[in-house]
């Protein structure tokens, strides 16, 4: 199986690739400065997947997409000047449907953020209140637009909803909730992502589902 990862050069998106391919597969993924992958074996396309015809390279011969997309520059902090296009990860899976529809690919996993659409009421007020008052919520504004892409898709897809991500990746345990139902803590491993990302691939698991995940 060869999975393209939409991503690839982020925190997340690195270790979903690493993890690819420990488990055997072949990895394809798009980078503005390939020179950035320091991964043996991953075809990289050169460009972003804001541009069509990038995506439709990259996703040459795949047989499933996995996105961890983002256009908020963590590293600048919260009120950091987002330079990427506000609509970037929206742009990204309408690209992304279409060319899987065109060449018949199925299944596809997005990573977006527990408080995204349906699951704003789930996290605390100062979060909300976070959100009112800095660049995060372009973020959020576009995650729930791709949500809404894939609803309409008619793709198998599932969309994970991870609480506060952190960089500890020794911990891989998952708690899950769906549509609010389920407890869930407030932290989730990078590294616990990734893994459960390849694991709904693997196992068809949360098809047209979208779970809040964290640790245990």
């Amino acid at each position: 199986m060869k999975i393209l990862i939409l991503g690839i050069t982020g925190r997340t998106g690195l270790l979903v690739a690493e993890e690819a391919l420990k488990r055997g597969y072949k990895v394809s993924g798009i980078a503005r400065d390939p020179s950035k992958i320091n991964l043996k074996d991953v075809d990289i396309t050169k460009g972003t997947p804001y541009d069509f015809e990038t995506v439709k390279k990259a996703i040459e011969g795949c047989d499933a997409v996995i996105s961890t997309l983002n256009i908020f520059p963590a590293s600048q902090g919260i009120f950091g000047k987002i330079t990427s296009p506000l609509d970037g990860m929206s742009v990204a899976m309408k690209n992304t449907v279409s060319l899987m529809k065109e060449k018949g690919i199925k299944r596809i996993i997005l990573m977006t953020a527990l408080g995204v659409g349906d699951s704003a009421n789930q996290i605390p007020w100062f979060f909300k209140f976070l959100m009112k008052i800095s660049n995060i919520k372009y973020a959020y504004a576009d995650h729930d637009r791709q949500e809404k892409v894939l609803e309409d898709s008619g793709l198998d897809w599932t969309v994970v909803r991870p609480v506060y991500l952190s960089d500890e990746n020794n911990n891989l345990s998952i708690l899950h909730n769906i549509n609010g139902e389920g407890f869930i803590k407030s932290k989730i491993s990078r590294n616990a992502v990734a893994h459960l990302m390849l694991d709904c691939i693997e196992k068809n698991l949360f098809i047209h589902q979208k779970p809040g995940i964290s640790n245990d």
